[in-house]
């Protein structure tokens, strides 16, 4: 049977997503397709390097002055790359590993999609971080920023043109990345929700029974 992975975007709320993953791990579940967004790329990643225990640490240690340095523009996440270079091991049960970004051009936006299993490192972590890379422009104080403070505020730098050129965050445009399950079909697709208000897109039922997706819900009270 063939089973696959959908990790949704949700920042700090990655933790845990990983700790789901080690219950798999744990379980012995294997994935053939994994699709990732924002942090689901990142966790992804460690996935398809067979990083757990690598996974476990970066979460334990988790803090925002270790991993992000800068908040000009975007949320600055090099040293999370750095530490993704550092993985030398790899999953061959994952047959394709999908991560999606969002691409600017002028100001427009548009998706974009691909596989990253065979890509050499360099270029599979460019996508990792261009879907993980989310826009920040606010010189206010920052515990008062919030996500919606700051994607109003994208909205107005994207028709400034203030992005062009930049490849960002996949959550902007499709935080729940199903579509490459609609040609590299699976049997059970197994879906990771960090958020309350977490919707199954409706198209993907034109090609899998309700049945064949299972839940795993981060719930915030």
């Amino acid at each position: 049977m063939r089973y696959g992975l959908c990790l949704t975007g949700g920042g700090a709320k990655g933790a845990y997503e990983a700790g789901i993953l080690k219950y798999f791990k744990e379980k012995g579940f294997n994935f053939s397709v994994v699709t990732g967004t924002s942090i689901g790329a990142v966790n992804g990643y460690f996935m398809l390097k067979n990083a757990y225990e690598e996974m476990y640490s970066f979460w334990l240690s988790m803090c925002m002055n270790k991993y992000f340095d800068s908040l000009n523009m975007v949320v600055e996440n090099r040293r999370v790359i750095q530490e993704l270079e550092k993985l030398e091991g790899y999953d061959n049960s994952i047959d394709s590993f999908y991560v999606n970004y969002v691409e600017v051009k002028g100001c427009s936006i548009s998706e974009v999609v691909v596989d990253i299993k065979n890509f050499d490192k360099e270029k599979a972590l460019e996508a990792v971080k261009a879907s993980s890379l989310l826009p920040y422009n606010y010189d206010g104080e920052p515990d008062k920023v919030s996500a919606k403070i700051l994607f109003e505020q994208f909205k107005i730098d994207l028709q400034e043109g203030k992005y062009d050129g930049y490849k960002l965050d996949g959550g902007i445009l499709n935080n729940c990345l199903l579509k490459p399950f609609i040609n590299d079909r699976v049997d059970k697709i197994f879906i990771i929700a960090l958020s309350n208000d977490f919707q199954v897109p409706e198209y993907i039922y034109q090609f899998y029974k309700k049945k064949t997706l299972l839940f795993y819900y981060l719930i915030l009270k």
